[in-house]
This record gives C-alpha cells, sequence and structure tokens, in this order.
C-alpha cells in the first residue's frame, strides 16, 4: 500500500440526533472516499445502540463499530466543571455555554490513549467527503488540512496553556484532522504540567480560557497544530482543503443527489451541512441548470459569497464581529 494511502482509525464524535440526519452519506462516502481501516463512532448508550442496530443491516462487513464514550472520558464530571466555572464569571452565561462542545473535543484528544496505530484521524458527522482523500503526503507525512478562521479566544487559551502564539498564516481549524497519538500525549502531558489550576489537562483547558471568551474559548485542532508547529516543524506537511463549508444554506442533506455530487467534486472535497433549513432564494440558484452549465461548483460559491449576501467576506472567511466565521 502507498504512503498516500495509508489506512488510519477514523472517529466521529456525535449525538444521536446527528448522527440519524447524516447516516445516509457519511458513513458510506467515508468508507468509499477515505482510507480509513476502521470507522469509530463515540458517544452515549443511546448513540452506541442506534449505530449498532445500523451495523447489523446497514453495515453488515465493514469495519464500523461503537465507542462508549464513558469508556474514554466521563461526561458528567467534565459538564460539572465547565458549569461551575461558568457561575465563577457569571451565572447568566450558562445558557450561551456549551459544555458538551468542550467535552467532544476531550473525547478527541484523549482517543490517542487507545489508538491502535501511530495516527488517527476526526471527522465531522456534518461532513460528507465527496473525492477520494488521502491523509498522508508522498513521504509518509501526514497533512494539516488548512483553512481560513480565525477566533482571538483560542490563542488567548493556547497562550495561557503554552506559552506560544499563532504560528501559520492559515488555520488549523478544519472539518478533520489527523492527530499523531505520541504528539497528542505530548501535548497532554504539556497541558496537564502547567501552572494552571486543574487536576487534570481537561480542567487546566477550561481554567485557561479567559472569562471574556468562555463561550467559545478553545479548539483542540488550533491547539494541536499551534503545539505541532512549533515542537515537531517536520512532521506534517501543509495544503489547502476545499470544503463548501455551508452546504445547508443551499440543499438539504437528504436531497443531495448523484448529480449534486459530481458537480461539487470537480471543486470541492467535501461539504457541510449544519442543522439549518436551506435559504429558498439560495436552494433556487443551486438548482438553476444555467449556472452549472456555465460556472463550476467553486466559482458558483464564491460568486454568491462575494455578493455580500451573507454579510462581508474576504479570503475564504465572512466578518462576523469579533472573529472570522469559515465557509
Amino acid at each position: 500500500m502507498s504512503e498516500l494511502n495509508k489506512k488510519v482509525q477514523v472517529i466521529i464524535p456525535t449525538i444521536t440526533k446527528d448522527y440519524v440526519r447524516m447516516r445516509h452519506l457519511v458513513p458510506e462516502r467515508i468508507l468509499t472516499n477515505l482510507p480509513a481501516g476502521e470507522l469509530i463512532f463515540i458517544g452515549n448508550k443511546e448513540l452506541c445502540d442506534t449505530v449498532n442496530a445500523d451495523i447489523e443491516t446497514k453495515y453488515s462487513g465493514m469495519s464500523v463499530r461503537t465507542l462508549n464514550e464513558e469508556e474514554l472520558v466521563a461526561r458528567q464530571p467534565v459538564v460539572d466543571y465547565i458549569k461551575e466555572r461558568v457561575r465563577s464569571i457569571d451565572e447568566e452565561l450558562l445558557s450561551c455555554v456549551r459544555p458538551g462542545w468542550y467535552y467532544q473535543q476531550f473525547l478527541k484528544m484523549s482517543f490517542c490513549e487507545i489508538c491502535e496505530g501511530d495516527h488517527y484521524v476526526s471527522w465531522d458527522m456534518d461532513t460528507v467527503p465527496l473525492r477520494p482523500l488521502s491523509f498522508f503526503d508522498r513521504e509518509g507525512r501526514p497533512a494539516f488540512d488548512l483553512k481560513r478562521e480565525h477566533n482571538p479566544g483560542y490563542f488567548a487559551t493556547i497562550r495561557n496553556l503554552l506559552g506560544l502564539e499563532k504560528n501559520i498564516e492559515g488555520s488549523f481549524i478544519s472539518e478533520h484532522m489527523i492527530f499523531d497519538k505520541q504528539y497528542m500525549k505530548e501535548l497532554i502531558d504539556r497541558i496537564g504540567s502547567s501552572a494552571i489550576e486543574g487536576n487534570n489537562y481537561m480542567e487546566k483547558v477550561i481554567n485557561a480560557i479567559e472569562p471574556d471568551y468562555i463561550a467559545l474559548g478553545f479548539s483542540e485542532f488550533e491547539t494541536y497544530g499551534t503545539y505541532v508547529t512549533e515542537n515537531h516543524p517536520d512532521a506534517y506537511s501543509y495544503r489547502r482543503f476545499e470544503s463548501f463549508r455551508r452546504g445547508s444554506w443551499f440543499v438539504k442533506n437528504a436531497d443531495l443527489n448523484e448529480d449534486d455530487i459530481a458537480w461539487l467534486s470537480g471543486d470541492f472535497d467535501a461539504i457541510s451541512f449544519e442543522n439549518a433549513d436551506p435559504i429558498e432564494d439560495m436552494v433556487q440558484l443551486f438548482r438553476n441548470p444555467k449556472y452549472r452549465q456555465n460556472m463550476s461548483a467553486k466559482k458558483f460559491y464564491e460568486t454568491i459569497l462575494e455578493s455580500g449576501y451573507f454579510g462581508e467576506y474576504s479570503d475564504g472567511r465572512i466578518n462576523a464581529g469579533d472573529w472570522f466565521a469559515p465557509v
């Protein structure tokens, strides 16, 4: 097997609602388009029961399994700790903070402790791979797929935890990431030995978040990428990951068909569907055969974004006030 197609475990930490919403597209496309030696859905008992029922029918004979999240990280202590930290800042912020979002990041990080190979990939449940994608370059180095995003809260936390500053032009935040398990263990140990208050790396992360950023204050991808780039600068290669990030604006995931995929895959590696209803004006444009005949999918998407319909757009991002939202 070539280095480009080297297989790894692919994990998808998710919840039942999102799995059910995307299961007609994501698992099959991952097993078809990604070098997944094994596909592992990570979640609570309800999620595991739902996926296991599908394994008996939809994925029979395929390398698909579940992992109960409690076997990696006990959920309730993390949720309780986050809520207590938020209360110490301002109890009214409780409605703005999503403990489960932070918890899911810790699941991705902690998987390094049980990963069977040298690397593993975390993939988002709402993202459909449109064409074959490798995770390594020809020299066997894993690849960072860079995007365009910037959230100052993430880097304030990185600075507090590791003493590191942003060290690349782009962003490590993508719809997926390949982790080197040894580097992830190093990172967890480095965080765990920091002077920040906390009994484990997760508590230290939460306490390192500055109060103004508590609702959106940590990114495992940005933190891992910054750490590796600083401490193992030649370990990874870098490339652009082309994604149709806001697919839900244009089409329901249930309505995505083979013609759509054929058109989109000419330019894009993946399409993502946030849990939102399409915008009727955008649906009509997306389905208009005139645009498909005269425009590539990428040109179509960029034209819509550059029109300003969704706000001030430049350099692959929409200005969202105090941070830049990826598209």
